[in-house]
């Protein structure tokens, strides 16, 4: 006959916001080992039958007396004939084995008893790996927005798979079912905890997709306006340029757009329709004023045609643009060689300077200098996309240095002549003098 073992119903239940166990696996694991115990005391506690001598009065079967009809029994030696022994002195003591079937569990296969233990632990520990899955359960009570706000960020690809995780974690309790058995002795009641972590889910769940569906609202419009500037700025440039300036702005125009195409080809393809496609399987409300991903889409194309026909004309005029390119270049170099002239020539550290006329020439310079920085750079990265050799001017590094220097000694001796300049204008009566 089979063991029949006794099935044991634990409850999920909320106390105070905090979700536990009662009872908790330890009282099941408990009870296991204790009915195995039970049954393998059914075996070996049973006691052994004791061997001791017969005595027969006559030879008759029917002259026997069974009142004083004893056995003995010798495990080393084979039964026999029945013998009759006269019993005139106390009979001897019998042979001592064990008592009882104890010695048993020594004679069972080997991992007899260790499998059934197995199996104990083995159904404990499917138990609780289902109760840890409602136990994590515990975060929607314990969780701050503010904390999962900072976690996601802005990556609207870590937004949606948090939203996906969300929606699947739901097959745990949104189920008729209230309770769940786990092998054919363990059931887990879930129905106290049920409609709780139900309702608690489904507060965090709209909070989360309403933010998502936010950040994702302002993502698109914002990508969107920053294509349809960049297609506004293509169609301004003229593919036939007049001036070696307006070539280089078209061409660095053109490389800075197509190393911004990768981020804004994975945004529009797959995180904004994405994120679309999970805000409607998730039956999000979209406001009146959402640009949906047709839209975006839509600019990104007309923005993409544009791109490739201006760097066709690149690619059909390269021989000619490097020219004006050189061009540029020696002009920028002639430039940069005429303010190093006058700056040696003008710069202000003659003493009879007035601070102001002095800061006033080191603004000038400062300005001429600035704007031929950014015409360095300019041609530069016009070289780069044009794959020529783009070494770096640093002719302007040791005048950017006395700029800065004497603008702070010129600003340190403003305030002496600040002083002179009061006390010529102070009366002579108005003086104290001190003695």
């Amino acid at each position: 006959m089979a063991p029949q073992l006794r099935t044991l119903v634990h409850e999920l239940r909320i106390r105070n916001q905090v979700m536990y166990l009662d009872p908790p696996l330890e009282n099941a694991r408990a009870s296991w080992v204790q009915q195995l115990h039970a049954w393998l005391a059914a075996v070996c506690r049973q006691r052994r039958p004791q061997a001791t001598r017969y005595e027969v009065v006559t030879q008759g079967d029917d002259d026997l007396d069974y009142d004083n009809l004893t056995l003995e029994y010798d495990p080393g030696q084979a039964v026999g004939t029945l013998q009759t022994v006269a019993t005139d002195g106390p009979s001897p003591q019998p042979k001592q084995h064990g008592a009882t079937y104890r010695d048993l569990l020594s004679r069972l296969p080997n991992g007899c008893v260790q499998q059934a233990y197995g199996a104990i632990m083995d159904m404990v520990q499917q138990a609780s790996s289902y109760v840890q899955i409602w136990l994590q359960y515990q975060a929607l009570w314990d969780l701050q927005t503010d904390y999962v706000l900072q976690f996601l960020g802005e990556d609207l690809a870590r937004w949606q798979s948090m939203l996906l995780e969300i929606r699947r974690a739901r097959s745990t309790f949104d189920t008729s079912a209230t309770t769940k058995h786990v092998g054919a002795h363990c059931v887990i009641d879930y129905e106290q905890v049920q409609s709780k972590v139900n309702a608690k889910y489904d507060g965090w769940q709209h909070e989360i997709l309403s933010k998502f569906g936010a950040l994702l609202g302002s993502s698109v419009r914002t990508t969107w306006q920053q294509i349809a500037e960049a297609r506004h700025k293509l169609e301004q440039h003229a593919t036939e340029s007049s001036t070696t300036s307006e070539v280089v702005a078209f061409i660095t125009c053109v490389q800075e757009l197509k190393r911004k195409c990768p981020e804004w080809q994975r945004l529009v393809e797959h995180e904004f329709r994405g994120g679309q496609r999970v805000l409607e399987k998730q039956r999000f409300q979209f406001p009146s004023d959402w640009m949906y991903a047709d839209q975006i889409e839509n600019e990104w194309s007309a923005f993409g045609e544009i791109l490739r026909r201006k760097d066709n004309v690149i690619q059909e005029q390269l021989p000619t643009l490097q020219l004006k390119i050189v061009a540029e270049d020696r002009a920028v170099d002639a430039r940069i060689d005429a303010l190093c002239a006058d700056w040696e020539r003008s710069k202000p550290v003659q003493g009879s300077l007035r601070p102001d006329a002095a800061s006033a020439t080191l603004a000038a310079f400062q300005a001429r200098a600035t704007r031929l920085e950014g015409e360095i750079e300019l041609v530069r990265r016009a070289k780069e996309a044009l794959d020529m050799d783009a070494a770096r001017d640093e002719r302007l590094l040791p005048v950017q240095e006395e700029l800065n220097d004497l603008r702070a000694v010129w600003a340190a001796l403003s305030g002496v002549w600040r002083e002179i300049d009061e006390l010529r204008d102070t009366p002579w009566a108005s003086v104290v003098v001190r003695k």
